[in-house]
């Protein structure tokens, strides 16, 4: 039988009013600023809209209505994988980094903390991961950073992150607003920019890193607040136990040849019911903890992508978050079908064939995100 826990209701704060830019609550339950100046006019309107004047929905770790968020012996249930971690965490922001993913940059470090890991392909072919981290303290060092690109901001929106990383696109700095709106830490000049290290083993621009220890020290100067803006909502649920997929495709292992670059895929070992990564044909391993990364969860996210002419990076590209598609569930060694959709307070779901938002299995999540159609020798993810 499933053990049975006292559920403990936490309360809930609407009505808020924020500016376009939004406001992080402190540790004493004060407002501070979370955001850069913005230079364009767009809307501050306030009271139940969020940023650019989009509805914003009540604060909340709760997944589904229905859910009380879970405390036991000094735990909380972590929204980002519905894994119990220790109290301290509760409603913490999370930290987002950009990895550089090219042999030079490797092994990167911490990613074995990560709760949720995304890949996307840049204008090189070659991927980017943004790994996202709750438990950020247990991290050495965030290497190796390398510069974003405005499709990785836009994502770190709908997670309410601190973004972190070392320069930005020629579209990200002169066209998108979505990082000057949201906190983040851009690390370029090792005079000019506190917090920025050179690994002195690697060749630049791939030996770039970041302590946690010097992002807070940077999220407090800006005034940053370390908790979640009252109106975050968690793009995932999960269930409360491990289980198969009913009815589900064969996923024990998932190739994807990213424009034939990395060509990473994932192998499952059921008797840990994980995930093991492989890339450039050897095991994707973690500089910190050298241990091979693994996950529960793997979530393949088909996104529309153009190209953005006349840019300074050749093949300058967009992300389309909007709207919906198609996207692959693999978890235990199987697969099913599902559609994502994309809300105007910022959230993707995800739903099953029934239209039922889906349950992941508690545990580390990897985005892929796979492009519809695009040359280039792409041919798209292949389950065996």
């Amino acid at each position: 039988m499933k053990k049975k826990y006292i559920y403990k209701a936490v309360a809930m704060m609407l009505g808020l009013t924020f500016m376009i830019t939004g406001c992080g609550s402190s540790e004493d339950g004060s407002t501070a600023s979370d955001t850069q100046p913005v230079t364009e006019n767009i809307s501050t309107e306030a009271s139940t809209t969020g940023p650019a004047g989009i509805h914003v929905t009540e604060a909340s770790m709760i997944n589904d209505p229905s859910d009380i968020i879970l405390k036991k012996d000094g735990m909380v249930l972590n929204p980002l994988t519905g894994l119990w971690i220790d109290e301290k965490y509760e409603n913490l922001r999370p930290i987002s980094c950009q990895y550089c993913n090219v042999p030079q940059a490797l092994p990167s470090y911490g990613l074995s903390y990560a709760d949720i890991i995304y890949e996307m392909v840049t204008e090189a072919r070659t991927t980017r991961l943004m790994p996202i981290f709750t438990e950020y303290d247990k991290v050495e060092k965030f290497e190796a950073l390398r510069s974003t690109r405005h499709y990785f901001n836009r994502k770190t929106v709908e997670y309410d992150t601190v973004h972190v990383f070392c320069g930005a696109s020629d579209y990200a700095n002169h066209h998108d607003l979505y990082w000057k709106q949201y906190p983040y830490l851009e690390f370029v000049d090792l005079i000019r920019d506190p917090g920025l290290n050179r690994d002195g083993t690697r060749y630049a621009p791939y030996n770039a890193y970041t302590t946690p220890a010097e992002v807070l020290s940077q999220m407090e100067a800006k005034g940053y607040s370390k908790y979640h803006r009252s109106y975050y909502e968690c793009n995932h649920k999960f269930r409360s136990d491990f289980a198969e997929l009913e009815n589900g495709d064969s996923a024990v292992k998932i190739s994807v040849p990213y424009f034939r670059k990395n060509l990473p895929w994932f192998e499952y070992n059921a008797d840990e019911q994980v995930y093991y990564r492989y890339q450039f044909e050897e095991k994707h391993m973690d500089g910190q903890t050298n241990e091979q990364l693994k996950c529960t969860n793997i979530l393949v996210q088909y996104v529309k992508i153009k190209d953005l002419a006349g840019y300074e990076e050749a093949g300058s590209q967009d992300i389309s978050w909007k709207g919906s598609g198609s996207g692959v569930y693999c978890t235990g060694g199987k697969r099913i079908n599902v559609t994502w959709q994309w809300f105007d307070n910022y959230t993707t779901k995800w739903f099953d064939e029934n239209g039922e938002e889906i349950k992941m299995n508690p545990g580390k999540t990897w985005v892929i995100i796979a492009p519809k159609t695009y040359g280039d020798g792409y041919s798209g993810v292949e389950y065996e």
